[in-house]
């Protein structure tokens, strides 16, 4: 079975990223049964900041199967990130 995880890279210290947590929690509330979620603090996990090169955030990154499918850096809407899981979760079928 595909494994699909959504990382969010944030930092409480932006305003940007602090904006989007809450679009993140309604993609979240709509795909968290079939999709894994991470909040990662950039400030807190500098080994995975440096091994995703991770340089803006918010960064978003989903992966499946442990091979990166997309990235979003900067804001971005929550159209955008639904249109992506979605194409993902039905490539899966």
């Amino acid at each position: 079975m595909e494994r699909i995880i959504f990382k969010n890279f944030w930092s409480s210290n932006s305003d940007v990223c602090n904006i989007q947590i809450p679009i993140v929690k309604n993609v979240q509330s709509i795909f968290g049964g079939r999709v894994t979620f991470e909040e990662i603090n950039v400030n807190e996990n500098k080994e995975l900041t440096e091994k995703y090169k991770i340089k803006e955030i918010p960064t978003i990154i989903i992966e499946c199967n442990g091979q990166e499918r997309e990235r979003f850096v900067g804001l971005t809407q929550e159209r955008f990130l639904k249109r992506a899981l979605k194409k993902i979760l039905s490539e899966r079928i």
